[in-house]
């Protein structure tokens, strides 16, 4: 009813002609603090979340990210932030100067204040520290009592150790241990013990000792580590579970110390960082980050852990934090935090089925000139879709028989470059309805390269080209590869038509594109724009280029640069050229500006972690 009324009276600032379902998920909440995030912790109720920001420490609901209190603090950083088990005292030690200062979160006071001196008083072990500087000045982890009177905190240096316990009430040290041999970075409460973890070559030793630390520790059990395990390398320890997790060659691992299992082996999940890590307190959850915006995480189950989420952040490289209970996960960086419930089942927008978790080529797209066509396929898959601009219908689908490189649509012509062909196909009428399929067998022509653009002696990842461009009139198309190092070495340009090779560019490439009128060749690296102009009156067999030098303002502009001066901000707002807000996208519509592609009204969105391109209408 809303609809019939008011439709004719609306003018929509955009619309999204494909990829419009689950776009703002109310699952997520975010916040952009004042001032950068430094050291974050859950409270064990998982009802807060303490952030160090700016010149205070601020206590958030772990619901709403609203703030509930904050403490000025001193300090440059936070080397530890923890909660007492009831989660009712928060513990800060920080450094230059260094001091540990406890809060009563109920009262808003401070509970306890050591300063510097008496710290460095009691890690001082004469005959072993010479001077202050060689004192164990980094703090690992912090615990406090069951009853909440004492805490206890490890420092290390290089190979040196020591527990020190405070008592809470008198601000007064209780005793302190050297710690003997390579000790993990986590000691953690038992009873009315503090428990620690050393390692030797092949297992794991647990450790308890006393809070007030007058008797030696005595040994409860050792554990066998696995093969692979290095622990001069980052690692993450949940002692209640008994779960070892670490990555080699960018997957995660997780094996269970106690049943010498492996629960975990990510290799079909790549660049993941050994830094960002997190375990829920029961071990139920999982979670890593890898060098982009995802964040992974796997649930347990009984044959081990299992895919359960592909979260997208807006933040480039976020760091993740899962709550004690398991049900929530923060990831931040900078100034910005975000909150996800990995208790809703997965949806498309921050997730993907386990068996596509590979799945993240971006997408190549071409639209026609006329604007009411566009065909797009994933990079190295085998079917393109053809796309009504007008009623954002896909209907058709081309199985081209090869991965697919590059596309481009022309009037009622598709052309698809892939493994060393060039196949091209007459698009049908448009009556043939919304599911119209064709194959290789459809096709006009089938031409092959009488020159392979990669070596065959080379390995085949590093044969594929980072970027391939057909020309408007579809008599070149140009192929950057190799692939070495992050970059394309050379550009080969190829007759459409015979697929002969033309001419060899030496130059450093990850993009190229041919202008729209199809007279200039354009490649990109790395902020360096170079430019060739293509000479009509070449011979058939031979193409001549004039280097016209490098350029900020190549002619046609940039595939990725709206020809109307619009704007993406780095919070998702997409501005006209009054800078006036049209849309925000959402989350996971973001990506790197070379993942974008803006050709006249248009702007698709490319990225691999889509489940297909998003094409916007301005």
């Amino acid at each position: 009813m809303v609809r019939r009324l008011y439709e004719p009276y609306a003018d929509p600032l955009t619309r999204i002609v494909q990829g419009v379902p689950m776009s703002w998920d109310p699952t997520i909440t975010a916040v952009k603090c004042s001032r950068a995030i430094g050291r974050t912790v859950w409270s064990p109720c998982s009802r807060f979340i303490a952030i160090d920001c700016g010149t205070e420490t601020q206590i958030l609901d772990a619901t709403t990210l609203g703030r509930v209190k904050s403490f000025v603090r001193q300090g440059y950083f936070s080397q530890l932030l923890t909660f007492s088990a009831e989660s009712r005292l928060l513990t800060r030690l920080s450094n230059n100067p260094e001091r540990l200062i406890s809060w009563d979160l109920q009262t808003g006071v401070r509970a306890s204040v050591i300063s510097s001196d008496e710290m460095k008083r009691e890690r001082y072990y004469p005959g072993v520290h010479q001077k202050w500087e060689d004192l164990p000045n980094e703090a690992f982890s912090m615990t406090y009592s069951g009853c909440g009177t004492m805490f206890g905190v490890l420092f290390k240096r290089r190979t040196f150790a020591v527990i020190i316990t405070y008592n809470v009430l008198s601000s007064a040290s209780t005793g302190r241990y050297q710690v003997e041999g390579p000790v993990a970075n986590i000691i953690w409460t038992h009873d009315k013990s503090i428990r620690f973890a050393t390692f030797r070559p092949g297992s794991i030793t647990i450790w308890e000792v006393g809070f007030t630390l007058e008797h030696p520790a005595t040994e409860v059990e050792s554990l066998p580590t696995p093969n692979n395990f290095d622990p001069s390398r980052r690692y993450l320890f949940l002692p209640t579970c008994s779960r070892l997790a670490f990555i080699l060659n960018n997957s995660a691992f997780v094996w269970d110390v106690r049943h010498s299992k492996l629960l975990l082996s990510s290799v079909d999940i790549k660049w993941l960082e050994d830094n960002k890590m997190t375990f829920s307190s029961d071990g139920r959850f999982f979670a890593c980050g890898a060098r982009g915006p995802e964040i992974y995480l796997w649930k347990d189950s009984p044959t081990g852990y299992t895919f359960h989420q592909r979260l997208m952040s807006s933040i480039h490289s976020p760091y993740p934090l899962l709550s004690p209970d398991g049900r929530s996960i923060i990831v931040f960086l900078t100034q910005d935090l975000q909150l996800w419930h990995t208790t809703d089942p997965p949806s498309p927008l921050f997730s993907v089925p386990a068996q596509d978790v590979q799945s993240t080529e971006p997408f190549a797209l071409g639209l026609s000139p006329d604007e009411s066509l566009a065909v797009a396929a994933r990079f190295k898959d085998n079917t393109a879709t053809v796309l009504d601009l007008r009623s954002g219908v896909p209907w058709l689908t081309i199985d081209a028989g090869v991965k697919i490189y590059g596309l481009r649509v022309v009037g009622s012509t598709v052309a698809v470059v892939g493994e060393g062909k060039i196949i091209t196909w007459n698009l049908p009428q448009r009556d043939r309805g919304p599911n119209a399929t064709m194959n290789i067998n459809d096709s006009i022509r089938t031409t092959i390269f009488d020159h392979p653009p990669f070596e065959s002696h080379q390995p085949f990842e590093s044969r594929l080209p980072s970027s391939t461009s057909i020309s408007p009139d579809l008599n070149h198309t140009a192929i950057a590869g190799p692939f070495f190092g992050g970059r394309a070495v050379y550009l080969d340009i190829y007759n459409m038509t015979t697929g002969r090779h033309l001419t060899k560019i030496n130059t450093p490439c990850t993009e190229v594109w041919f202008s729209p009128d199809g007279c200039k060749l354009w490649s990109h690296y790395t902020g360096t724009t170079k430019g060739w102009a293509i000479i009509k009156d070449s011979e058939p067999n031979f193409l001549k280029m004039e280097y016209l030098g490098e350029t900020s303002c190549p002619s046609g502009g940039y595939p990725w640069a709206s020809p109307h001066y619009y704007n993406i901000t780095d919070d998702g707002w997409v501005l006209n050229s009054n800078w006036e807000r049209l849309l925000w996208l959402p989350p996971h519509w973001r990506s790197k500006e070379m993942d974008r592609m803006w050709s006249g009204r248009f702007l698709a969105l490319l990225h691999g972690q889509l489940p297909e391109p998003t094409i916007l209408e301005y």
